[in-house]
């Protein structure tokens, strides 16, 4: 029940609204059954004495009661869907802004079906912890309260069985809740399973095609769904015994109120409409038990979902530290790494060891090695892309963890291998490196400095040309001189290309290299890539292995040296 309290956070700004919601919504557990057992007593008594009159006004009264009862019953659902859609709305948000935040280390082991998940299925699954499960506890609650204290009122021997009743019943059906939560908890995860299946088949269609793998992947998909189909069975299960067990209790507390209430009235302890009114509110109690237990076991699926919410809500993206220094305070761009040591989250060995390296204002630096050297890794550590806030990294003088992570990445435009463009125009996709600003004339500005102005006007569209999903509808060139356009347009000094030619050819492969290299007189260029021509004409050559510097200095520095960039390059121009 921790995280149960823990999620009702959520609820805090709006926790008057919710607070009258579920009063008004909840009083139906009570107000109509006391107006039902009220008009039956009084029926009855009429009907005794005779009297039609006592009909009429009992049906008065009970015509008001309903009329109440209907208008709080009315504001209450009202009240209670509005709420909790404003609570689902900062759950869903806070829940996005921590996937977008989070480190591109958690990005790349976290599947992106646990996102997809999380935002739609299990958030969808937690808002029962404010609406229909909850509230039917608290309605159950109010009904069997109610009821007891009618029945003491009229009878305290039929009080005290009452709450004998009530008391038997909440731990039989407390029983029920341990099982019903496991399985609500695994539902949950299967159905991420489920999810993360489907994310996959969409994303590699082409590979399962070209492979024949359309069969394996249907395969897959239905032993997921046979997962879910099993715990669906499993709880079905459960579910019966404890409807059996609520039925039979019910039956058996209503006979033993009878027989007990019938022995009061042939004893003339208690007055036989008196009774009715007894055995309607003794109707609402058992009622009311049995649609708490449905109701508490119903929760135990959105407090499974709030804790997989939680989970990822708690996660520490450290976003918020390290604030000493605002941006304004780096003086120059003069990048200094010392003895900068990097391991992966769970990694039994680091992927960078003892790097020391000095990057000047306005150098271009070509990293270069074999995959899996640590040349995209140190890239991406330099540019503040992973969560560690101890790398000895320094830019104008200024540490790494005397800046926020999102003050230091304004320093540093990015572009990678798969210059990923979004299912919008083209004009949204350059946008988006220009940290909120507009202007058509900055669009074009940095376009023509990507060489990408001129392909983009002779579109359909021009600028409102849409690139399609993962940029579908233009060529590996043209996306990754939108790519291009994009850093350029965020005005960062440093300039950072991870393999920015890999899938392109000769021909496109050399007009985006051409492009770069016009950059390189105002701004710093840190660049991998596979094709070792693009780091001839640089500054400095890091050259990388297994995680070290192996290597450090210009092209022909280091091929007079015949030692590792001696061998790549020369297997390099080979190929």
């Amino acid at each position: 029940m921790n995280s149960f309290f823990k999620f009702f956070r959520f609820a805090r700004p709006y926790a008057f609204q919710y607070a009258v919601g579920q009063l008004f919504y909840s009083s139906q557990g009570f107000m109509f059954p006391f107006a039902m057992a009220l008009l039956s007593g009084n029926v009855m008594a009429a009907m005794i004495a005779g009297d039609s009159g006592m009909i009429v006004s009992a049906v008065i009264n009970f015509a008001v009661l309903v009329g109440i009862f209907f208008a709080f019953l009315g504001i209450g659902i009202y009240n209670n869907i509005i709420v909790n859609e404003k609570i689902m709305m900062c759950v869903k948000r806070e829940l996005f802004r921590k996937f977008v935040k989070s480190g591109i280390e958690d990005a790349a082991v976290e599947h992106s079906g646990e996102g997809i998940a999380a935002i739609n299925t299990d958030a969808d699954t937690a808002s029962g912890v404010f609406s229909q499960p909850l509230t039917e506890v608290i309605n159950s609650v109010m009904g069997i309260t109610g009821s007891a204290i009618v029945i003491f009122a009229v009878d305290w021997r039929l009080g005290i069985g009452a709450f004998l009743v009530g008391v038997i019943s909440f731990i039989m059906q407390h029983r029920f809740t341990a099982p019903l939560a496991r399985i609500g908890k695994d539902r949950l995860e299967a159905n991420a399973d489920a999810v993360k299946t489907v994310s996959n088949i969409f994303s590699g269609a082409m590979v399962m095609r070209a492979y024949n793998m359309q069969s394996r992947a249907l395969i897959t998909f239905d032993a997921e769904n046979n997962k879910i189909k099993i715990l669906d069975f499993r709880r079905g299960f459960v579910e019966m015994w404890r409807e059996l067990f609520t039925t039979i209790q019910g039956w058996l507390s209503l006979a033993v109120t009878f027989a007990l209430g019938g022995w009061l009235v042939a004893t003339d302890r208690l007055e036989f409409h008196m009774l009715m009114v007894v055995l309607g509110m003794f109707t609402t109690l058992v009622d009311s038990v049995g649609r708490i237990g449905r109701a508490y076991a119903d929760l135990q699926v959105p407090i499974a979902g709030a804790k997989r919410v939680l989970a990822v809500l708690e996660k520490d993206t450290g976003e918020g530290q390290g604030c000493i220094y605002s941006s304004k305070s780096i003086n120059g761009y003069t990048l200094s790494i010392q003895n900068l040591n990097f391991a992966y989250a769970d990694a039994e060995a680091d992927a960078l060891t003892d790097i020391t390296l000095n990057i000047n204002e306005n150098e271009m630096v070509a990293f270069v090695g074999e995959s899996g050297s640590g040349k995209s890794t140190l890239l991406r550590t330099i540019i503040g892309m992973y969560e560690r806030r101890d790398l000895n990294i320094k830019l104008g003088g200024v540490r790494f963890n005397e800046i926020s992570p999102k003050g230091w990445r304004r320093f540093f435009a990015y572009v990678d291998q798969s210059c990923k463009l979004f299912d919008m125009s083209v004009k949204e996709n350059i946008l988006m490196g220009a940290g909120g600003k507009t202007d058509e004339s900055l669009i074009v500005a940095a376009a023509k400095r990507a060489a990408a102005h001129d392909f983009i006007a002779e579109l359909e569209g021009g600028y409102g040309a849409p690139c399609g999903e993962k940029g579908a509808s233009l060529s590996g060139g043209q996306k990754q001189r939108i790519a291009i356009a994009r850093a350029l347009i965020k005005g960062s000094p440093i300039l950072v290309f991870d393999e920015p030619t890999a899938a392109l050819d000769a021909e496109s492969e050399q007009n985006i290299m051409e492009t770069i290299n016009s950059l390189r007189h105002d701004h710093t260029i840190l660049i991998t890539s596979h094709n070792l021509e693009s780091s001839v004409n640089a500054d400095k050559i890091v050259v990388m292995y297994k995680g070290r510097i192996a290597e450090l200095g210009k092209h022909d520095e280091l091929i007079s040296k015949k030692g590792l960039y001696y061998g790549l390059y020369t297997r390099n121009q080979k190929e």
